[in-house]
């Protein structure tokens, strides 16, 4: 027996061993990941057997691979594992060495392939500020991606969305550090149990100029430290990432594919990383024709490598360029092996070359069972946040109704997300309220309008070529649709207005030159606002519910609806948990991960920014601050927050002291609410944010029953990085807020004295 396939051995035995043994070709392969394959390669998967030859697009195959992108994800189970499964035989007894390939997945709320359980989106999931039930949504997720043969997971998304006009903010967990960083633990802890996570994008993606998918991210180095960085640093060190996926973007001239500095300096040797990082789609190409950094796909291949890139991602085009290089420069050869030793490093510890194939049955079993679904559900209850309740609007009685007007573009079918096109399934907000009430009360439905032309949220067909430019509906196709909600709405008790946006009007850009992802601006898009207006003058009271990817500029609706809800995109359960919300079955309890900006004009508007630019105000705008600040949420019941105490109010700048509020349910409904801590250090060496988010929980009140919260304050919440550049607690004075939103808040002073 080899050792290399020697179980006794330790897997740095192994790994040794089996390098040893490699040829150049053999090396490269394993740097390169397999995208789209041909139609007849399918096919033979399908009937493979020893005799059956697998054509590659590319000879460099048949010496291996490092692994398979998102495999036939629109198959059933059991054809996708049969084919999986057959894939890897040919690895495993066609190739000289025998070598198992992993499959690469997407699995930004559920795994992306057919019939898996789709959660809510991460904006949603972070608005549970729930990070027991985020680890368990990730658990379920990865559980189900290894169950159908799935290796990694190229997620969680630890952007900080700043600027909502950038179409992918849907995909993060909002725009603070702290909560991102929460998130995003729990997430790779999660998926972990089952699979490698690859956090991605590293870093400051989503601080790209203008909001624009591409473009370059100009952070000031404080800030990246401060701000950006920690997420990424707290799933390495804490949940023990073992994939990272670079950034599209550059950061100061420097491509994120290419920085020795965040890929090596920074991840390895700083931070301990020990997994791979692998390529965003076309990245490592793009040195060479995006950024022009190179003058070939060649010299992109070796400047990628050296900086301390793995894998090549998808189908190796960049990375196959290796072989010539190699050749051409033999000293390069040192600098491949290193990478290609982390890659079966990691397949080692998967286990691929001793358990290499799944079971379709076992399978079955796992993939959207009764106890995901379950999960599924609870996500999408607690990331309902209920915005406005004027008089008391909700909860719905039935006892007071008898005729209920389900109205809007979002009301049937239902939108689960962009990155669940293929497993979008579940049922809508109309459905779910037929099927709980219909015979109690009359339910009447119309569209209202339609949003866009091509929408891809109700098949299970890929997005075709009509999806990479949509278009907006226009009045002459929505004017009888708007006259014939007026009149449902009219001859109704109450109007449940269904309203946001769907996959075409906020998402990530399909490809270059048509990235088509990002908006100019935030208002509902289409003729909603009319459908909204329309409805508004017929009298009829109105609940607003947004099902969207990206806070929207909802002036009018907050100024004349009485009951607004902020749902986003809520997974297969979006229905059940919309009409339990509605009539009371479920206390919403979801806070904002991210400011709602009044108009682009007001951007940025997170609130966590310097004293200087802190919500301008502008002319001719007779209103300030943002339209809803992080942090709101309202409940059913009404919270009531009393005596807070510091322990210790003069510490010492390696010390700790805690902080206590009294929360009691003053309401007659039972709830949860989420207490915040915030923190503010009132003069500093360099400028500081005015306040940033250091501390959440989620409590569970009955009515009248109060709860003392109490936070411990450590000197990592209060230091920051100083001129020279130093990670330091300063002497001086803190404000320390707790409360409920990053508004409303009851506030101590500590004072931090030198040890």
């Amino acid at each position: 027996m080899e050792a290399y396939k020697n179980q006794a051995l330790s897997v740095e035995e192994r790994v040794q061993d089996l390098l040893s043994r490699m040829t150049l070709k053999e090396k490269v392969a394993q740097t390169l990941s397999l995208g789209k394959l041909p139609d007849l390669f399918e096919e033979n998967l399908m009937n493979y057997n020893d005799e059956v030859e697998l054509q590659f697009e590319d000879d460099i195959f048949k010496h291996g691979a490092g692994a398979i992108q998102m495999a036939f994800k629109t198959d059933s189970i059991e054809t996708r594992i049969k084919k999986l499964n057959a894939m890897q035989n040919y690895f495993l007894n066609k190739t000289r060495l025998g070598i198992p390939v992993m499959a690469q997945e997407e699995c930004l709320h559920g795994h992306l392939a057919k019939g898996a359980t789709c959660f809510p989106v991460p904006i949603a999931l972070a608005s549970t500020w729930d990070q027991e039930l985020v680890e368990r949504v990730f658990t379920a997720i990865g559980k189900e991606t290894s169950a159908r043969g799935g290796h990694e997971a190229h997620t969680p998304v630890l952007d900080l969305a700043r600027d909502p006009r950038w179409g992918r903010t849907e995909e993060t967990y909002g725009e603070d550090t702290y909560l991102v960083t929460r998130m995003g633990v729990a997430a790779v802890k999660g998926l972990q149990e089952h699979v490698i996570a690859a956090p991605k994008h590293f870093a400051g993606y989503a601080q790209s100029d203008g909001g624009r998918n591409f473009a370059p991210s100009n952070i000031p180095p404080r800030v990246l430290k401060d701000q950006i960085l920690p997420p990424f640093k707290a799933v390495v060190e804490e949940a023990g990432a073992l994939g990272m996926m670079p950034s599209h973007n550059e950061i100061d001239g420097v491509p994120c594919h290419s920085s020795k500095y965040l890929l090596t300096e920074l991840l390895r040797e700083e931070w301990g990383f020990e997994g791979i990082v692998v390529s965003d789609y076309s990245d490592s190409s793009r040195l060479d024709v995006l950024f022009h950094v190179v003058n070939n796909q060649k010299e992109a291949a070796i400047k990628a490598l050296k900086a301390g890139l793995d894998m090549d991602l998808p189908s190796g085009y960049c990375y196959i360029h290796l072989i010539e290089a190699v050749t051409e420069q033999p000293e390069l050869e040192a600098v491949l092996d290193i990478a290609v030793a982390r890659i079966l490093r990691l397949k080692f510890h998967l286990g691929l070359f001793e358990r290499p194939y799944v079971d379709p049955e076992h399978a079955k079993q796992i993939i959207n069972c009764p106890d995901h679904v379950k999960i599924a559900k609870e996500a999408a209850d607690k990331a309902i946040t209920l915005l406005k309740n004027e008089g008391n609007l909700l909860p719905l009685n039935t006892q007071n109704i008898q005729t209920l007007a389900v109205i809007g573009p979002n009301a049937d079918p239902i939108c689960t997300g962009t990155y669940s096109t293929i497993p979008n399934k579940g049922i809508s907000i109309l459905e779910s309220i037929k099927q709980k009430y219909e015979g109690e009360i009359d339910i009447r439905f119309a569209q209202g309008c339609k949003i866009t032309f091509e929408t891809d949220i109700s098949g299970e067909s890929e997005l075709d070529k009509r999806v990479h430019n949509p278009k907006l509906c226009t009045m002459a196709e929505n004017k009888e649709l708007i006259e014939e909600a007026v009149r449902i709405a009219k001859e109704s008790d109450i109007a449940v207005l269904c309203v946001g946006g769907n996959t075409l009007t906020s998402r990530e850009a399909i490809f270059i030159g048509d990235d088509r992802g990002d908006r100019t601006d935030l208002n509902l898009a289409g003729d909603q606002n009319e459908l909204v207006r329309r409805i508004v003058e017929t009298g009829t009271p109105i609940v607003v519910i947004l099902t969207n990817g990206t806070p929207l500029s909802i002036n009018y609706i907050a100024e004349h609806v009485p009951a607004i809800l902020e749902g986003w995109y809520l997974g297969e359960e979006t229905g059940n948990a919309i009409a339990d919300v509605l009539f009371g079955k479920v206390n919403p309890s979801g806070k904002l991960p991210i400011t709602f900006p009044r108009s682009v004009g007001q951007l940025p508007v997170y609130y966590s920014q310097k004293p200087t630019g802190l919500f301008k105000k502008y002319l001719f705008d007779q209103k300030d601050g943002p339209l809803f600040a992080f942090g709101t949420g309202l409940s059913y019941t009404t919270f009531q927050y009393d005596n807070l105490t510091i322990s210790e109010k003069n510490i010492s700048i390696s010390s700790s002291t805690s902080v206590t509020v009294d929360v009691t349910n003053i309401g007659e409904l039972s709830g949860d609410e989420i207490v915040q801590l915030y923190v503010s250090d009132v003069v500093s060496s360099v400028t500081r944010p005015i306040k940033e988010l250091k501390g959440f929980k989620r409590v569970t009140l009955h009515p009248g029953e109060t709860k003392s919260v109490s936070f411990t304050v450590e000197p990592s919440m209060l230091s920051f990085t100083n001129e020279d550049f130093e990670t330091v607690v300063e002497p001086g004075e803190f404000k320390i807020m707790v409360g409920s939103s990053s508004v409303e808040y009851q506030s101590v002073v500590l004072q931090v004295v030198e040890s």
